[in-house]
């Protein structure tokens, strides 16, 4: 009997931990997978797949029976599918596990006929044991059947399911997984089809947060599991020895347990194979003296750190029960050794937040100089104490959909939320992807706010574009225009050479756009090939070495004059991607 776990990504480039970790529990502890009668197997897709392409990838590997990981990201797509699927194979026993289905199956049955059970909770047991029930049918009658299949489902515990009336009915509850290292190492598996190369990779030290964020899922579950540490020492080595490109820890709270979370850091400092970045989402208040100083000897590229601001504003933190102390948060972002990339959030649409109590918690999180600002919206998802604060106060709304995006607060309205989308569209698009951070930081670094300074941004630019959308997508070319007109109506000329210097960081120029003005000497760029053995790297090779560089003279009116740079594009064999320059003393020959 075969079993498809299904995932359903957000973005091409994320995996799925959830369906990897059951089918690597199962694997290990179904009787039936052991003695051959079942075979669990583990498939991905994302949400911009065709949705006859999924319903097709299921049906050709002809599964008895497949569930889907749901989550707010995914949900409308599992709806599609498993109704579609239900179209084309009557007998297939389709059920559902994951947040969005786990705490309202009802709700879930509803809004999909198709659906014959919700795994409640945690999946690992209950799918090993579901697994075991519904082979055990399938090999006394010869064949799977949805009679059988209502037998199994009625006696595995941690199971929402639909009788044979079409009813829901719930069996006992099962407790939580005590010791995470009786979960085996989900990656690995021959059929695996991951490409780390090309995606993130998930993974978890333990489950659960100490914390009751009331906007959050993991505040339900108040206490902290932990794998052991030395499974985690194992694990960490695994993705080190083959160099996979990024690990994504999906610990709520990574920096709880001080010893624990030293010994991680530790471990990947000694083992470090300059290749392989982790993230970790952290508490930064709660950092110390001891945490700076081993984080100081952390190699460069070793490990990122996401840090949830969500608002600077303390009685809406105590309106969502969030403990931060904003002083030492900042204070502890400005230690961190600049080799750490740093990412900050923060949530629109929370209680006792206006725009211009956003705009103090934005400006907050700006001047924390992180090289990412996040700026997310408040999702009410049900279960939360969010959700009791939004059917409390009739100024909430939201829609009733996934992600469950609020639509207005008592404070912000929803013209104020569409301002914040542009800003946040702005935010992500010109700051955070890093293509033109020195004319913005040089920009943002003189005015009083940054986010009347991105809110400004962001009408100059539906007003520069004819169609007036600022959120489609758009040439570098495009908007590298686009910013320089915004810099000459600010009248800031030293800006306009950062934005030049931004542009030819990016790849080997064709031809200039009109904004630029080129300052360009051939005889200071030909001596500087030679000075920097750029040429020598070209093969002495004159043409080669002034088809992969540029040579500019700038003036960023700081008092220190006409300064030269050189720029050096990779060549088409390699990796590499963007720009190296190297500044070059000028005397003005």
């Amino acid at each position: 009997m075969t079993f498809l776990l299904a995932g359903i990504n957000a973005k091409f480039i994320q995996s799925n931990l959830a369906i990897r970790l059951i089918r690597a529990y199962t694997d290990r502890y179904s009787r039936r997978v052991r003695d051959g009668a079942a075979r669990v197997r583990i498939a991905e897709w994302n949400v911009n797949t065709q949705t006859d392409a999924i319903v097709r990838g299921i049906y050709e590997q002809r599964p008895e029976a497949v569930v889907f990981s749901t989550y707010i990201w995914n949900r409308e797509t599992v709806i599609r599918v498993a109704e579609d699927l239900r179209a084309v194979d009557p007998e297939l026993i389709i059920g559902a596990g994951g947040p969005e289905v786990s705490y309202r199956p009802e709700r879930a049955f509803s809004d999909c006929p198709a659906l014959d059970f919700v795994i409640i909770g945690e999946g690992e047991r209950t799918f090993a044991e579901l697994a075991d029930r519904m082979a055990d049918q399938g090999t006394s009658s010869g064949g799977i059947f949805r009679e059988g299949a209502f037998e199994a489902l009625a006696a595995t515990a941690g199971i929402a399911f639909r009788s044979r009336t079409g009813e829901m009915r719930r069996t006992e509850g099962r407790p939580l997984v005590e010791d995470l290292g009786e979960i085996p190492f989900p990656y690995g598996f021959p059929d695996d089809a991951l490409d780390p190369a090309n995606r993130i990779v998930y993974y978890e030290s333990s489950r659960g947060c100490p914390y009751s964020c009331a906007y959050c899922l993991s505040s339900i579950e108040r206490s902290v599991r932990f794998y052991p540490l030395e499974r985690v020492f194992s694990d960490l080595d695994y993705f080190l020895e083959r160099r996979w490109p990024l690990v994504k820890f999906v610990d709520r709270t990574f920096n709880i347990d001080p010893p624990r979370y030293r010994a991680i850091w530790n471990h990947i400092r000694e083992r470090y194979n300059g290749a392989t970045r982790f993230h970790f989402e952290i508490a930064a208040d709660m950092l110390g003296s001891e945490d700076f100083a081993l984080l100081e000897r952390m190699p460069e590229g070793s490990i990122q750190f996401e840090i949830g601001v969500q608002s600077a504003n303390p009685d809406t933190l105590r309106a969502v029960r969030r403990v931060t102390d904003l002083r030492r948060l900042a204070d502890n972002l400005r230690r961190l050794p600049p080799s750490i990339h740093s990412h900050v959030d923060l949530i629109a649409g929370l209680p006792h937040e206006d725009l211009e109590s956003f705009g103090h918690s934005f400006d907050y999180a700006f001047a924390l100089s992180a090289d990412v600002v996040q700026l997310g919206f408040l999702k009410v998802l049900a279960g939360t104490e969010m959700e009791r604060i939004g059917l409390g106060d009739r100024g909430f709304r939201w829609s009733p959909y996934p992600p469950y995006e609020i639509l207005r607060t008592p404070d912000i309205d929803y013209p104020g939320l569409l301002l914040l989308k542009d800003v946040e569209h702005v935010v992500d698009n010109l700051w955070n992807s890093g293509v033109f951070t020195r004319a913005l930081r040089y920009l943002t670094a003189r005015q009083a706010s940054a986010f009347a300074f991105f809110g400004e941004l962001s009408v100059f630019i539906r007003a520069w574009f004819p169609d007036g959308d600022l959120f489609l997508p758009r040439r570098h070319w495009d908007m590298f225009s686009c910013l320089a007109g915004f810099i000459g109506q600010k009248g800031t000329p030293e800006a306009l050479e950062w934005l030049k210097f931004d542009f030819f960081m990016q790849v080997k120029p064709g031809r200039v756009p009109d904004w630029i003005v080129r300052n360009h000497s051939k005889a200071a760029h030909d001596s500087a090939l030679e000075s920097t053995g750029f040429l020598a790297r070209c093969g002495d090779v004159r043409r080669i070495a002034y088809a992969r560089s540029e040579f500019e003279i700038f003036d960023f009116g700081d008092g220190t004059g006409p300064t030269g740079y050189l720029f050096t594009y990779p060549s088409p064999e390699e990796k590499s991607s963007g720009a190296h320059f190297e500044k070059i003393p000028y005397n003005g020959r």
